[in-house]
Formats: structure tokens, C-alpha cells, sequence
């Protein structure tokens, strides 16, 4: 789908079912802490030390119960330990265990967010898939969550479980939207405005050489310009092709959803990026082509 001004410009495919989120549960994740957070129920300058976050079979160092939740959303916790849903890329490039000290360096670290689930349920009270509903998804109203889709992955080798859910085209452009318009829906703002701006801020140099881009609070950051998408667009990003990227400067948002239920194609991020210049250059090709009569 692409959504420019609130108006769906083009889809293809049905952009009401739904597919497995992977990893965009991590920008809606992000976007709880931000909501609980300005309710007073999440102060992300806590240690796991303060907060008694364990892990199975291995005691945390003191320098690893040193990391905050605000290290955790910003994926530079220096906790390098097994994590429920890695991918073996994840698995290949994890530090050894006690090279970084929490806050000093940059891994996307399952283990970082898998904790962040556990830590909300704690502080917040809330089942995670209750709160999208109740705080997300009803009030900007997404016709397609449904919390019978959603599944706690508990793991061999780690107590935190993963959070999946499932999501449709037109519900995941309407979070793009929400973050387009600084966290407001219409009247209501959802999302405090401040913490979208503090979320859409670059953290860390992310793999350049990969991604070109930068890592904020649980979104990837474009912090230069590749293939006509301007620095400061951001995307919520999921393995076999799951993306969501919004463009500030085109009040746009577009999305990507592959069905990763059975074998079929898969996009990365270099062929989000190209599909994403393509789109951009058809836009700027209808703006300046002058009208035909018929």
C-alpha cells in the first residue's frame, strides 16, 4: 500500500489479511513503552538490577545488570546471551558475552527486546496483546488485529519469550500514519509526540555497509539519502519482506507484507530500497508528465 495525506494512493494484493509481523512487533513495542511510559507506569532510566531481570541457567554479570531499559530500546544493552526468535545472522554476529559495556555499542539483539516484553508485563500489569488492542489498535482503528492471532514463543534457551501477532496492509499503514502525525489519530493523541521524536532519532550507526542506516528506539532510521528516500524516513522492519517505511517529507507511508507462512519469494532491505526508488520515481514521473486528453 501507499498512503500520501491520509489517502491511499495504490495497493495490490489483499490488504486485509493478515501475516506474521516478525520483527515490526518491535516498533509497536516501542510504541507501548512510550504510551505507559507518560502514564507514569515505565521509567526507562531503570537498571535490570533494580528491576531483578534474570535469565535461565546463567547468572547476569554486574556490568549486564547495569544496562537500562532505555539501552534495551536502543538495542545497546552489552547482554550478549540466546534470544527466542533469532535468525542465525543473529546468531553469527553476537558479540562475545562481556565485550561492551551497557550502552557503548550497537547489536540488533533479540535478547534486548524479548526482555523488553517481560520487563512491560511487570511494570505495566498488561498482557502486551491487550494493551495493542486497547491502546493501539481500537483507538485508530485497525479493522483486522485480532488478539486470537497473537502467541507468546517461549524458547529452550531463554525465560523471555517472544511476542508475535499478525497484521494486515491497511492496519500496519494506519500505525505508519499514526507516527506520520506525531503519534495523533484525528483528536486524540495516542502516542505522545515526544516520544515519536525521541523513537525517530539515529542512536547508533547501524551497519552502514548494510542497511545505510541508522537505529532509534525499535526503528531503523535513514540517515542518508539512497535511492531517492530522504534522510530522516524511517521503517519498521520484519525478516522475508514485513517493512513499513514513512517518508516526512512525502507525507507518505508505504508497506510491504510477504506471505512468510509457506515457501515463496522473500525481499531484504536492499530490495525494500529499490522497490521503495521505483516508487518514488513513479511519483515524481505523474507529477511532472503533462495530462493527455482522452
Amino acid at each position: 500500500m501507499i498512503v500520501t495525506g491520509g489517502q491511499v494512493v495504490a495497493a495490490w494484493g489483499d490488504v486485509s489479511k493478515t501475516y506474521h509481523s516478525h520483527s515490526t512487533r518491535k516498533s509497536f513495542m516501542s510504541a507501548l513503552y512510550g504510551i505507559y511510559r507518560a502514564d507514569g507506569k515505565i521509567d526507562t532510566s531503570l537498571t535490570l538490577a533494580k528491576l531483578g531481570v534474570k535469565e535461565k541457567n546463567t547468572e547476569l554479570t554486574p556490568q549486564e545488570k547495569q544496562a537500562t531499559i532505555l539501552d534495551l530500546l536502543r538495542s545497546r544493552s552489552g547482554i550478549y546471551l540466546p534470544a527466542a526468535g533469532e535468525i542465525q545472522v543473529m546468531r553469527d554476529a553476537r558479540p562475545q558475552r562481556g565485550s561492551h559495556a551497557p550502552g557503548t555499542f550497537w547489536y540488533y539483539n533479540n535478547w534486548d527486546f524479548n526482555v523488553l516484553g517481560t520487563i512491560f508485563r511487570q511494570l505495566t500489569g498488561a498482557d502486551i496483546f491487550d494493551a495493542l488492542k486497547t491502546r493501539i489498535a481500537e483507538p485508530i482503528g485497525m479493522e483486522d488485529f485480532d488478539i486470537r492471532q497473537a502467541s507468546y514463543d517461549e524458547a529452550p534457551e531463554s525465560i523471555h519469550p517472544g511476542y508475535w501477532f499478525r497484521i494486515s496492509a491497511r492496519d500496519f499503514a494506519r500505525f505508519g500514519h499514526l507516527y506520520l502525525r506525531g503519534g495523533r489519530w484525528r483528536d486524540r493523541q495516542i502516542v505522545p509526540k515526544a516520544w515519536v521524536d525521541e523513537s525517530i532519532t539515529s542512536y547508533s550507526n547501524a551497519e552502514p555497509s548494510v542497511t545505510k542506516s541508522g537505529y532509534g528506539l525499535m526503528w531503523w532510521i535513514a540517515t542518508r539519502s539512497d535511492h531517492g528516500i530522504s534522510v530522516g524516513s524511517y521503517t519498521a522492519s520484519g525478516t522475508g519482506g514485513q517493512r513499513l517505511t514513512v517518508i516526512p517529507e512525502l507525507d507518505t507511508v508505504v508497506v510491504n507484507l510477504m506471505n512468510t507462512d509457506v515457501d515463496g519469494p522473500r525481499i531484504g532491505s536492499s530490495d525494500w530500497d529499490l522497490l521503495l526508488g521505483a516508487i518514488l520515481k513513479a511519483r515524481v514521473f505523474t507529477a511532472t508528465t503533462p495530462s493527455r486528453s482522452r
